[in-house]
């Protein structure tokens, strides 16, 4: 009979350990089930965030290729930045649901690198075989290449276009000089006088520097389009690019302004009127605010300070101040200061108001017929009336 008990009660107690095995079981599936679930809704999350990043970064990268064809680095680098934001936050993504490592985010620091070298790549093998070697680092390979350009006249000015749409940096594992293929291009067009090339022209005198806006500068002179003379003006304050800019000017016919430059860098009173009324005049003191940051020549600086005074120009308030921190000789520093005080003084002046700036709503108006009360005013008589009084 004992052991009899005995048995049941085992058999109860086993019963027991595996019932609590099964509510263990189940409750280990439960939280489990909880984690994925967490893991999963925090991956949702992230996939959002994720989603909505990629579409703000495609806009982006659509945008870049339509306005910076010809900023081809500024857009690689653009693009370049987008994957690493998109890479690092995929990254924080997987390390926040798996909770890995925050090591594992120096994966993604090549990224960059990589899309951008990959984008130098695919634009560089894209160029035409004359393109390609036109910024061959040889010399020689690059003049022949040239040559047999300016041999095939007008249609090469497509050929040089797309050159400026390349890399302008030197890699010299792709066997390329962007800056070299770049100066070629550019003096291809000037030859063959290729009006088409003048926007991309100019945008590259915005954003280049050196020996290549020299050439630039002489390209424009060279197609012969007098629309960029406002453009022009702003280098005759530029030590380095005052003489090509000149010979430009005056090839497109406007040598008169650079007169009126050199007379009011001689203090000439005459030709600073002038450029008051010009139309060109902010072009005009644009280029006396880069004859300000001279290095060579300092002569100039006090010169360029009293035209700006003169123009009343206080958009160079900035740049008279910068001159004043300089380490410049004391003459040339009271210079600018006292072009500084006196447009300082202007710019606290009152300025005119505009007509657009005034409200005209107070103002009395004009009365219509429509608002008129004609109940009361004196009307003619009429035939019948008259006859009555006469009677």
């Amino acid at each position: 009979m004992r052991r009899r008990n005995g048995r049941i009660k085992d058999a109860g107690k086993g019963q027991g350990n595996r019932a609590r095995l099964s509510v263990s079981q189940i409750s280990l599936r439960n939280a489990m089930s909880e984690v994925w679930q967490i893991r999963f809704g925090k991956l949702a999350g992230w996939a959002g965030y994720e989603l909505t990043l990629l579409v703000l970064i495609a806009t982006l990268f659509f945008w870049a290729v339509k306005t910076m064809s010809d900023h081809f680095d500024t857009f690689a680098w653009l693009t370049g930045c987008g994957a690493w934001v998109a890479s690092t936050l995929a990254a924080f993504a997987v390390i926040s649901v798996f909770n890995l490592n925050p090591f594992w985010l120096v994966l993604t620091f090549p990224v960059p690198a990589i899309v951008v070298a990959g984008l130098y790549a695919y634009r560089l093998k894209s160029l035409p075989k004359l393109a390609r070697q036109l910024g061959n680092l040889n010399k020689d390979e690059r003049q022949k290449a040239f040559k047999q350009l300016m041999a095939m006249g007008k249609p090469a000015a497509d050929v040089f276009l797309q050159v400026l749409t390349a890399p302008r940096k030197k890699e010299e594992i792709a066997d390329w000089d962007g800056v070299a293929a770049s100066t070629l291009a550019v003096e291809g067009l000037g030859r063959l006088r290729e009006k088409r090339a003048i926007p991309v022209l100019l945008r590259l005198l915005k954003t280049s520097e050196g020996e290549i806006c020299g050439t630039v500068i002489w390209a424009l002179g060279e197609i012969g389009d007098d629309s960029v003379v406002p453009e022009l003006l702003p280098f005759l304050g530029s030590e380095s690019l005052n003489g090509v800019t000149v010979d430009a000017l005056r090839k497109l016919g406007a040598g008169d302004l650079v007169e009126l430059y050199k007379g009011a860098m001689s203090s000439d009173k005459t030709a600073i009127e002038a450029i008051k009324k010009h139309p060109y005049r902010k072009a005009f003191i644009a280029g006396f605010i880069r004859a300000l940051w001279s290095r060579e020549d300092i002569s100039v600086i006090p010169k360029a300070a009293w035209a700006l005074a003169e123009l009343w120009a206080i958009e160079a308030i900035p740049s008279l101040r910068a001159q004043i921190a300089r380490w410049l000789p004391t003459e040339i520093r009271q210079a600018c200061k006292q072009a500084l005080d006196k447009l300082e003084m202007i710019s606290r002046l009152p300025r005119a108001v505009s007509p657009s700036e005034i409200d005209t709503s107070t103002l009395p108006r004009p009365a219509y017929a429509a608002n008129l009360h004609a109940e009361n005013l004196p009307r003619p008589a009429r035939m019948d009336e008259a006859n009555l009084d006469e009677g």
